[in-house]
C-alpha cells in the first residue's frame, strides 16, 4: 500500500514517470486530491493538518514582505511553510497550495539526483505552474463543472462558494467548462486595501482575460466597446463596452448582441466599486446565462456528492 506522506506521493510519480518529464498541473492536482483524500471544498485548517501529518512541514503565518507565502527547509527533511497573516482565508488555503506544489517539485528533483542542489526562490514559470495547481486542487474540475452550470457561469458565486479570489474563480471557469465556449473578464480597480482608503473615481483595468478555444475573435462592442479590439491584460475598461454600463448603474447588465450574450456583474466592497466581470457565450449557448437572471431555478450541487462526468 502506498504511503500517505509527500515521500509516497513523490515515489509513485517517479515509478510513473522515471525520466522525470513535466507533470501538468491539472494532473499532478487531481492525484494530489486523490492521494491524500482531500475533500470536495478544503479549507486552510484542512490543509495544515495535510501538511503537518504527510510530512511536508509545519504551516505559520507571519508577517511578510511583497510575498504571500514561502516555505525553508533541509532536502529530505520537513519544511516551515509561512502564508502572511493578513491574507483572507481563502488566499491562505491557495497560498498554502502553491507552497505544498513547490515542495512537490523539489523532493522530486532530489530523488531524481540525489546529492545534487535543489533550485530554490521564486521562478515565474513554477510560480504560474504553482498557481494552477493550486486552483485546481481547491476547486476540483467534477464539482466545479457542476457548480458553474448550475450559477449561470456565474464569477462571483463561485466566488463564494469555493472561497478562492475572483481572479482564481474567473480563470478556472475557462479551463474547467468546454461547453458552452466562453469568455471570462474580471476588471479590478487600480487601488488596493481597504476602501476607506481610496479616493476619487474608480478607475478598472482587466486583470484576467481569459476565453476558452471555442469561443474564437469577436469584436463586438458588449465585450470591446466603442475603440474595437479583444480586452487586455492592465488595459482599461473599454469605453462603450457592457462592462462601462455595469459601472455605471451599479447593477447587473445583460446584453445580446454580435452573435454574443453577455452579462457585466460589478462587484462592491463597503459600498465602493471594487471590480466588473463579464462573462460572455454565443448568442445559441444564452440560455447558459440565465441562471445569473433569475430566469431560471437550477438546484445546486452538494460538496458531499462528486458529479459523475469530470472536465476534461
Amino acid at each position: 500500500m502506498t504511503e500517505n506522506t509527500l515521500g509516497g506521493f513523490c515515489r509513485d510519480l517517479v515509478d510513473d514517470d522515471p525520466y522525470g518529464q513535466a507533470i501538468d498541473p491539472e494532473r499532478l492536482a487531481a492525484r494530489f486530491v486523490d492521494h491524500f483524500g482531500l475533500s470536495a471544498r478544503p479549507n486552510l485548517v484542512e490543509l495544515t493538518d495535510l501538511a503537518e501529518r504527510a510530512g511536508f512541514g509545519t504551516v505559520r503565518e507571519g508577517k511578510m514582505e511583497g510575498l504571500k507565502g514561502a516555505h525553508v527547509g533541509q532536502p529530505g527533511g520537513e519544511y516551515h511553510i509561512y502564508h502572511r497573516d493578513d491574507l483572507w482565508e481563502g488566499s491562505k488555503a491557495q497560498t498554502v497550495l502553491h507552497e505544498l506544489y513547490e515542495i512537490i517539485l523539489e523532493r522530486m528533483a532530489e530523488i531524481h539526483s540525489p546529492g545534487m542542489p535543489v533550485p530554490s526562490g521564486p521562478h515565474p514559470v513554477i510560480c504560474q505552474q504553482a498557481e494552477r495547481f493550486a486552483a485546481a486542487a481547491l476547486m476540483q474540475a467534477d464539482i466545479f463543472l457542476s457548480y458553474a452550470h448550475a450559477s449561470g457561469l456565474d464569477v462571483v458565486a463561485l466566488h463564494n462558494a469555493f472561497g478562492c479570489a475572483y481572479s482564481s474563480a474567473a480563470l478556472r471557469l475557462a479551463e474547467v467548462v468546454r461547453d458552452p465556449p466562453l469568455m471570462a473578464v474580471l476588471y479590478e480597480r487600480e487601488e488596493e486595501g481597504d476602501p476607506t482608503g481610496w479616493t476619487g473615481p474608480a478607475v478598472l483595468r482587466a486583470r484576467v482575460v481569459k476565453r476558452t478555444a471555442g469561443f474564437g475573435a469577436s469584436s463586438s462592442r458588449l465585450i470591446c466597446g466603442r475603440r474595437g479590439g479583444l480586452p487586455r491584460r492592465d488595459k482599461a475598461l473599454p469605453y462603450g463596452s457592457l462592462a462601462e454600463r455595469a459601472v455605471h448603474s451599479g447593477e447587473i447588465e445583460y446584453a445580446e448582441g454580435d452573435g454574443l450574450a453577455a452579462i457585466a456583474k460589478p462587484v462592491l466592497w463597503k459600498g465602493l466599486l471594487a471590480k466588473v466581470i463579464v462573462v460572455a457565450v454565443p448568442w445559441e449557448h444564452r440560455q447558459a446565462l440565465e441562471p445569473q437572471l433569475g430566469r431560471q431555478s437550477r438546484p445546486y450541487p452538494s460538496f458531499v456528492t462528486r458529479a459523475v462526468t469530470a472536465a476534461s
